[in-house]
């Protein structure tokens, strides 16, 4: 069963892009075969295109790729910028921090 995955805007916090999963199921009961889509919404924030295809491949979704929230991501989440030193200074090594 191949369970797809969208990249979808929150209700619950809007502005917020989350995903969700879909997949059809056959079910054979005693008045036939009938499909249904087993669906789950995922309030995850998701930060990047990168971030949402690696959740795709890690849990074997087939990741659909458009959209208006798919749109809204960049290629990869940013870092923040790391704050810089003065010249010639240097954060502590971990087993140094503590010794006087």
């Amino acid at each position: 069963m191949a369970v797809s995955m969208h990249v979808v805007w929150s209700t619950a916090e809007p502005g917020r892009v989350i995903y969700e999963t879909h997949a059809i199921e056959t079910i054979t009961d005693g008045e036939g075969v009938h499909a249904t889509v087993n669906s789950h919404t995922y309030e995850v924030p998701l930060h990047s295109r990168a971030e949402a295809e690696t959740i795709a491949e890690e849990d074997g979704y087939e990741l659909f790729r458009r959209g208006e929230a798919w749109e809204s991501l960049p290629e990869e989440e940013s870092l923040p910028e790391e704050e810089s030193l003065p010249e010639g200074e240097s954060l502590p090594d971990e087993e140094g921090a503590m010794e006087e």
